[in-house]
């Protein structure tokens, strides 16, 4: 957990676990942006490809003040 951990924050992306269940989400991120699942490799999977979809958005769709996309939803 550590390991994923470390990587999906050096992306960006914060994760936390609550018994068996991971939730990944941007740093700052609302409710409507978490993904949430059971499998710590879908976990990472899914955060990574999160991080390269917000990379690849124009800077027009970013938060001015948070640097995180204003209105993406994953899940």
């Amino acid at each position: 957990y550590k390991g994923v951990q470390d990587v999906l924050r050096k992306a960006g992306i914060v994760i936390s676990k609550k018994g068996e269940l991971h939730r990944i989400n941007f740093f700052s991120g609302l409710e409507n942006t978490a993904y949430y699942t059971t499998s710590l490799e879908d976990a990472l999977d899914r955060g990574l490809a999160m991080a390269r979809a917000a990379e690849r958005l124009p800077a027009s769709t970013f938060a001015k003040s948070r640097g995180r996309p204003a209105s993406a939803h994953f899940g």
